[in-house]
């Protein structure tokens, strides 16, 4: 859209990902390749980090989709989930057998990056979130990041001090099942469920429980009771569609196919005629940032793993698509 064309590393990695779920690999290589190539820009940044450096010394989180410049309008660019997320991804990929790292010099990003993680102390210090805003220790950032880092571990791509994961842990275990002290729900933890799986199925029922009975909507989930983003005239807060193929692909995950098959038909019902993911609804219609481009990456994941737990659970799946 005319004012979303700037890319966002976390936006960037949810949507290449869903290049694996379609067999698409030579793109999913190409879009990893794409952000090692901008996180080789933010180097100096991981080298001198510290946790007395103010944000301009931040690795950035928006860049222009051209060159893969720094766009340096003011924004909360210290978004400890997208790096995570990254990292993640290296891992989860390489443990596919899907190789990422082109050379000596990206792998040495990624020890470049978990110095950065601990100078910053991921664990302790706030950063903007999911949602790029207000500054608090999101457990869904520090989820992510132990996420990375453990993934990265198990896989011995590099070498990654145990300590450091500890301490994102004993964080997540004073945080959990909330986003931080003073927000008890929010759709940026079910990351924490889906990709990363690293909650308890404890928690996990808990902030599924959450989830559902405080911010499902006619056209979407609430990003987090409150939102005052897009908030409709009658005061409900913005519906994303994405939230719905989110469940979609949790309830997949958790083997339950028709919970899974019941979001994604909530999720599919808000495509406009034109075959569009919105961002969000507005007072019943679609925002102008149409297509969001994470959504349909949602969408589609949600979709490849609805075909393949019905297939396997002996489902058949409606073509949904071609209604």
């Amino acid at each position: 859209t005319v004012d979303y064309r700037a890319c966002w590393l976390r936006d960037q990695v949810y949507t290449i990902f869903a290049y694996y779920f379609i067999s698409d690999y030579e793109k999913l290589i190409q879009g990893m390749h794409a952000v090692f190539d901008i996180l080789h820009t933010q180097r100096h940044k991981m080298i001198s980090a510290s946790p007395r450096k103010g944000a301009g010394e931040h690795i950035h989180a928006k860049y222009n989709v051209a060159d893969f410049s720094e766009i340096t309008q003011q924004w909360g660019h210290h978004q400890l989930d997208a790096i995570g997320l990254f990292l993640h991804m290296v891992a989860d990929l390489d443990f596919k057998h899907i190789n990422v790292m082109r050379d000596n010099r990206d792998r040495e990003l990624i020890t470049l990056l978990i110095a950065y993680l601990q100078a910053v102390r991921y664990w302790e210090n706030a950063d903007f979130g999911m949602w790029e805003e207000d500054e608090f220790v999101h457990a869904s950032s520090v989820g992510a990041v132990v996420s990375g880092l453990l993934y990265l571990y198990r896989q011995e791509i590099v070498y990654v001090p145990e300590n450091l994961i500890r301490l994102g842990r004993e964080t997540l275990h004073r945080t959990l099942p909330n986003e931080y002290a003073g927000r008890d729900v929010d759709i940026a933890l079910l990351s924490l469920i889906w990709p990363y799986n690293i909650v308890s199925r404890d928690i996990r029922e808990e902030i599924l429980s959450r989830v559902k009975g405080k911010l499902v909507q006619e056209h979407g989930l609430n990003r987090y009771w409150g939102d005052n983003y897009y908030r409709s005239d009658n005061g409900i807060s913005a519906e994303w569609p994405m939230g719905f193929f989110w469940l979609s692909i949790i309830y997949s995950q958790m083997n339950k196919v028709e919970e899974a098959k019941h979001w994604f038909e909530r999720g599919i019902a808000q495509i406009t005629k034109k075959g569009d993911v919105p961002e969000l609804y507005k007072n019943g219609h679609p925002n102008e940032h149409t297509p969001l481009a994470w959504a349909h990456a949602m969408a589609l994941i949600a979709l490849a793993k609805l075909k393949v737990k019905s297939e396997q659970l002996s489902f058949m799946v409606p073509n949904i698509v071609d209604e």
